[in-house]
């Protein structure tokens, strides 16, 4: 945000006009950088989403598929792991400053339609306000889980490690909800 496009490209060894042939603008070259894999991740969730909802068992649930579905979003944040760490610290004042509320959201949207059919739910009309809130708060703490791997994990290999205790975690914080009140 506070880089100027002088200084972006002196630092490049490239010159302001050279750069403004290719983009517009800091956002048209930021986005360049990150919108494929921005894309890829989307594309990633929507097609675990799409095939969750797909003869979807409340009484099982997808349990080995949601953790396929961790793995394919690790494969992905380590493949562009330096455009997904550029998102998450440098995006402010670009048009991805949102990116994770962003995601939050479509995760939310999923999770309301997993959750009330695991409450046993006639509809999602059936949802309350503290369902709902309880929803939007795992949808940010699953992101929560992905940064932190993605930020403290020195590679694929050993965040998939560690996703595992992470994604048990989770999965038992779903149960307990959908299941019974601990307290």
């Amino acid at each position: 945000m506070k880089a100027s496009l002088r200084t972006i490209c002196k630092n490049a060894g490239v010159t302001t006009g050279a750069l403004y042939f290719f983009f517009q603008d800091k956002d048209a070259l930021f986005q360049s950088v990150v919108e494929r894999p921005i894309q890829e991740l989307f594309f990633v969730l929507q097609s675990h989403f799409s095939q969750e909802l797909q003869g979807f068992d409340p009484e099982k649930g997808n349990i080995e598929d949601d953790f396929k579905a961790v793995q394919g979003i690790l494969a992905t944040a380590y493949k562009y792991k330096e455009e997904f760490e550029l998102v998450l610290n440098r995006a402010q004042g670009s048009q991805y400053e949102n990116i994770v509320d962003d995601i939050v959201e479509l995760i939310y949207q999923h999770y309301l339609e997993i959750y009330w059919r695991m409450k046993k739910y006639r509809s999602a009309r059936q949802l309350k306000q503290e369902d709902k809130f309880i929803v939007h708060w795992m949808a940010h703490d699953h992101i929560d889980m992905f940064v932190h791997l993605l930020t403290h994990c020195k590679d694929e290999k050993d965040a998939r490690k560690q996703a595992r205790n992470m994604f048990n975690y989770m999965i038992g914080g779903w149960r307990a909800t959908i299941d019974h009140d601990i307290i």
